[in-house]
């Protein structure tokens, strides 16, 4: 679905992104598709998640709203959660890349980069063991591929204001600040956008 937010404008660059492929610690992580079954280790990852933000004082994923196991397989069903995993099979990362509108990005209090269709990258999170590895930026790359294949022109993402890690993993993976939007549960955001590649 084509997506034309009131205060979007025409897509008027491409960007690269870098090289998603990347060995840690002589480990090659690989991307997927999330399966039914790994939906209690990507809850255990959100959970983690949670005390980290909270241990930082970051109001995010602290509500009724924050992300959890039975969130994980909702998102395998609908086949829209996509993991990292390592050589062994154990869950490394996991994102949900969300094609179409998004209703928490028809308004922003700024601009978006681009008025085609785009995919959105949501509940991102990585393993404790991997934090500062540059497994969010992979995992971020390839989420890009992947909308790509899915006929994106453009990838979204929003964090909290706060969350200054994930801020820069953003914006080291090519992303645009665009403004602040507002989810349905009234949280504000910052929010970014990332052109994609033709080639």
């Amino acid at each position: 679905m084509w997506i034309l937010s009131r205060k979007s404008i025409p897509c008027k660059r491409w960007l690269h992104p870098s090289a998603f492929t990347r060995i840690l610690y002589n480990m090659e992580l690989i991307f997927g598709k999330a399966k039914a079954a790994e939906s209690t280790q990507i809850g255990i990852l959100f959970e983690k998640g949670k005390q980290f933000l909270k241990a930082q004082g970051i109001q995010q994923w602290q509500g009724s709203h924050s992300p959890s196991a039975a969130v994980a397989e909702a998102d395998i069903r609908k086949g829209i959660g996509y993991v990292l995993r390592t050589p062994d099979g154990e869950v490394a990362a996991y994102a949900a890349i969300i094609p179409g509108e998004d209703p928490s990005y028809l308004e922003i209090d700024g601009q978006w980069i681009c008025s085609g269709p785009y995919c959105a990258i949501h509940r991102v999170v990585v393993s404790d063991t991997l934090k500062g590895k540059g497994v969010a930026k992979q995992l971020l790359g390839q989420c890009m591929q992947e909308a790509k294949k899915l006929g994106a022109r453009s990838v979204r993402i929003d964090t909290h204001a706060h969350n200054q890690i994930m801020q820069k993993v953003i914006l080291h993976s090519g992303f645009i600040y665009c403004g602040e939007i507002t989810l349905f549960y009234g949280a504000k955001r910052n929010a970014y956008e990332i052109i994609l590649s033709p080639e």
